[in-house]
């Protein structure tokens, strides 16, 4: 089982190493009693959204938000996700 807290403060990196930021925060939702991973709150965008911070129509803008199945490899302190990340989820 993977925790919150094993996740958050992680840095993430694509396959070809370019380095994408570190973990902020989750996106979950509630699906028949349990929650659901949806994604990563990564770069200094995920960083203001959690401390709420900044003034934007959005309070995530593109970048900011990798989905859960880009993920390829968890490793202690490092997230590497596909080189080509599926569209950011809403």
């Amino acid at each position: 089982m993977i925790r919150a807290s094993d996740l958050i403060g992680c840095e993430v990196r694509t396959e070809s190493g370019q380095k994408l930021g570190r973990v902020h925060d989750l996106r979950a939702h509630a699906q028949e009693g349990d929650w659901v991973l949806m994604g990563l709150v990564i770069g200094g965008g995920g960083l203001r959204a959690r401390l709420g911070g900044g003034v934007r129509a959005e309070p995530l803008q593109g970048g900011d938000l990798v989905a859960w199945e880009a993920i390829t490899r968890l490793e202690p302190g490092t997230i590497t996700v596909r080189d080509v990340i599926a569209p950011s989820i809403e």
